[in-house]
């Protein structure tokens, strides 16, 4: 039950920030004479503000307990967004006293708080870089053929950019649910919360096998439903791949792919430039 509070967190978080956001647009407005009246409305976007705000918070304490999130960024974002909390609680106190000047002040920190509690916020969904300028995309010499994919190590072009496609945004360095990681073998190797994921082996026996056959709208599937999806030819390839023991130290040649398997793998494969030389 906590844990389903929680998860309201995201819908309650986006509408303090923008009630702030709004207030401070209004009352910048408001210095201008013919403009005063704005003002006027901010008592109501106030009293709107403070209890969203604190059910944002209040949930977002809850969700912070189901774990798996980088401890930094946790931190940060749990307190200042706590602080907004509690700034907008003053702002509505400083407001009412017709303290102006102090009001006002406070309405800049309380802004410069959410902007950077936001920041962390996204961080914990989306990563450290999210905010980053986009890096230029690298120049791909165009598809493999199949003499040059039958050479790859098979981990590295055929499972590796599956799981950083579709679960390392969950399971990674920045945020690991279930205390599992899939940026990396060895981490996947290691397993989560719940144990081995490759073990016993074989896509029927082994957990991840099973997650990822499961129907869409069921609990246990992951990916989780609302995030993408990798197609059916895709997770034939991941089947294959577990039915063939999980190998890291083959190349796909030493696998002897059925064609399907081989076209999908094609279909996503980099250049050769571009794919990595060591499966870890």
């Amino acid at each position: 039950m906590i844990e389903f509070i929680g998860k309201f967190h995201p819908l309650f978080v986006h509408l303090p920030i923008g009630f702030i956001l709004l207030l401070a647009v209004l009352e910048w407005l408001a210095l201008r004479p013919d403009w005063k009246e704005l003002a006027t409305a901010n008592r109501v976007i106030l009293l709107l503000t403070i209890p969203v705000s604190v059910a944002s918070v209040g949930c977002g304490w809850l969700l912070a307990g189901s774990g798996g999130y980088d401890a930094t960024a946790l931190f940060w974002h749990r307190w200042l967004g706590t602080s907004v909390a509690a700034g907008a609680i003053a702002l509505w106190m400083l407001r009412q006293r017709g303290w102006m000047i102090a009001y006002r002040r406070s309405l800049f920190v309380t802004v410069l708080l959410l902007t950077i509690a936001s920041h962390f916020g996204g961080s914990l969904t989306h990563g450290s870089d999210f905010l980053a300028w986009p890096k230029p995309r690298s120049t791909k010499t165009g598809p493999l053929t199949e003499a040059q994919l039958l050479s790859q190590p098979v981990y590295a072009v055929a499972v590796q950019p599956l799981f950083d496609k579709y679960c390392v945004s969950c399971h990674g360095a920045k945020k690991s649910k279930a205390g599992l990681r899939m940026d990396t073998f060895a981490l996947l190797q290691k397993g989560g919360d719940s144990g081995s994921v490759l073990e016993p082996p074989g896509n029927k026996s082994c957990l991840l096998g099973k997650r990822i056959t499961l129907a869409v709208d069921e609990e246990d599937h992951m990916p989780p439903a609302g995030k993408p999806q990798p197609s059916k030819a895709q997770l034939a390839v991941l089947r294959w791949w577990l039915d063939s023991g999980a190998p890291t130290d083959k190349i796909l040649a030493d696998l002897k792919p059925p064609t399907d398997i081989l076209e999908t793998i094609q279909s996503v494969a980099t250049s050769p430039a571009s794919v990595p030389s060591e499966s870890k």
